[in-house]
């Protein structure tokens, strides 16, 4: 086994390595996503991976259509109606269309976002809101989310919510 397979098995049994490079991670992803069928993934594992490394996976891979293929084959899937959700969001990110995945149905957690962590760049913080369809939510909140995070946090396909608003702004926290 090469050490590219490795790493690739490592991420299929739940595991997380920080050192690994940008182009290391990118191409993990599209290993996984043009051979999904072949591995046996630990879902529950990954999704805690994804709860706790997510956005740094997303800086590190920056291609958010590779991301959503990999998450809708390595995590364990959403059953269940459709929901209002809300996000934090950078405002940069929001107006290069570029919302991120991690979505949930406490306007205070939002809210916590919007004004904290995604409003430290220049721009600003976004507080929103979404119709997600079951098609659009890859994975309901696991244990993690619920009760380490108090997040209650849904992982979506950013790209099949509908009616995104803007509830409210606020301005750089740094």
């Amino acid at each position: 086994m090469n050490n590219i397979d490795m790493l690739v098995q490592r991420f299929c049994s739940g595991e997380y390595d920080y050192s690994i490079s940008d182009e290391t991670w990118s191409l993990i992803f599209r290993i996984v996503a043009k051979n999904h069928a072949n591995f046996n993934f630990a879902k529950d594992k990954i999704h805690t991976l994804w709860t706790v490394n997510g956005g740094h996976l997303r800086r590190k891979i920056k291609d958010d259509e590779l991301i959503s293929k990999v998450l809708s084959v390595t995590l364990p899937r959403y059953h269940g109606d459709g929901l209002i959700l809300y996000r934090g969001e950078c405002r940069f990110l929001f107006e290069d269309g570029k919302i991120g995945f991690c979505w949930t149905p406490k306007l205070d957690v939002a809210t916590k976002f919007a004004r904290g962590l995604n409003s430290l760049e220049p721009g600003g913080g976004l507080l929103l809101k979404a119709y997600a369809p079951e098609s659009a939510i890859f994975s309901s909140p696991n244990s993690h989310s619920i009760n380490q995070m108090g997040e209650y946090e849904y992982t979506c396909n950013p790209k099949l919510l509908e009616n995104i608003e803007v509830l409210d702004c606020f301005p750089c926290s740094m």
